[in-house]
């Protein structure tokens, strides 16, 4: 497969491989509207929102300009003064900065330990903000847990499903629940993969009841453009009063574009079982090695690393061999990992090479 990124590069969050250059785009006759996107937006904006809230089985959509913008927009228009924001104290920091915008407003604001909710709540209207999937722990967020607490007191969870969209979603099989409530799989698990790419509570076997979802269409979908879906009327007012959309340009015509092409792509499934069948492989790979892979089967696939210093030689040492990997430091638990992100485009022999290069640099450490 061909990619204008370089085969032995583990570094693209790209899972799907979608790189839209500009031949393979339908074409338009405006690429702006010059006006806030509350005012008018191009046709395309509620083609691209109405299909990702289809599949979702969601009331509504809305596109924003990116995760940040429309998590702003939830954050400063939803909740009300005196409503409590429980957030995860893992979650992305672009959550908690949008959160600590709405203090100014009288919202209550406090954190929980990550992806441990509270087993009761305080009767005032309760919003639960977490991301949902965490790359540091590699497990999905406790959504049907959170979606029981916020409905019992006229809240919803909000999440940030950036990236997992487009990767997992709603699955052919029962999930295969071995996570003590977490509706994940395990390695042997084939009936399921990844899904239809259509969210984590999809995958987890969830409706869309007491959600406010967003998701970047920047990460698999490679469009640098979000969706948010939900209840109608909470879509309606953020669509009329969201300061961003108020304030703000809508996304253009080649964002809108890129992302209803990548959603309408005939390969989607080809591709995500390539990326599933890519993912178990180089997971297994890992664990020849001596290195246990993060969590469950995700298209980042890393291993803890004994230091952060240890975890630099490491990744210095693959990249003299031409092999692009990631150091990454986990919100969610101390240390370092090392990682090698999963793309659909990648070949065997690109995965090979990466083998070759930490089977070589990880070997004194394995020996030792």
């Amino acid at each position: 497969m061909s990619s204008p990124l370089q085969g032995t590069d583990f570094t693209s969050a790209l899972f799907l491989g979608q790189h839209h250059p500009s031949a393979s785009l339908a074409p338009w006759a405006e690429f702006t509207t010059g006006v806030p996107a509350a005012l008018r937006e191009l046709p395309a904006a509620a083609d691209l929102a109405s299909t990702v809230a289809a599949r979702q089985h969601a009331g509504a959509g809305l596109v924003a300009r990116s995760a940040l913008h429309g998590m702003m927009d939830i954050l400063q228009e939803i909740p009300r003064p005196g409503d409590l924001l429980l957030v995860d104290e893992g979650a992305y920091p672009l959550t908690h900065w949008a959160c600590r915008a709405g203090v100014s407003r009288g919202v209550r604001v406090a954190t929980y330990p990550h992806f441990r909710p509270p087993a009761v709540v305080p009767s005032t209207r309760t919003w639960l903000v977490t991301d949902g999937w965490c790359q540091g722990c590699g497990r999905p967020a406790p959504l049907a847990r959170l979606q029981a607490l916020a409905g019992k007191t006229g809240g919803r969870v909000i999440v940030d499903d950036s990236l997992a969209f487009g990767v997992l979603g709603r699955r052919n099989h029962d999930g295969g629940r071995r996570d003590g409530g977490h509706g994940g799989f395990g390695d042997a698990d084939l009936a399921g993969g990844f899904g239809d790419g259509s969210g984590t509570a999809r995958w987890l076997g969830l409706g869309h009841d007491h959600v406010l979802w967003l998701g970047s269409l920047a990460k698999a979908y490679g469009t640098p453009v979000t969706v948010i879906t939900g209840d109608r009327a909470a879509i309606d007012l953020l669509a009329r009063h969201g300061e961003n959309r108020v304030h703000s340009s809508p996304p253009s015509a080649a964002d809108l574009a890129a992302g209803i092409g990548a959603l309408r792509n005939g390969r989607l499934p080809a591709l995500r079982a390539r990326l599933w069948r890519l993912t178990r492989w180089l997971r297994q790979a890992f664990r020849g090695l001596g290195l246990p892979p993060v969590g469950q089967p995700f298209p980042i696939v890393g291993t803890r690393v004994a230091s952060l210093p240890l975890a630099r030689r490491w990744h210095a040492a693959l990249a003299a061999r031409g092999v692009e990997a990631l150091v990454q430091l986990p919100r969610c638990r101390p240390g370092a990992v090392l990682s090698a992100v999963v793309r659909a485009d990648h070949t065997q022999a690109d995965l090979d090479r990466l083998v070759r290069g930490l089977d070589s640099v990880t070997r004194d450490r394995r020996a030792a």
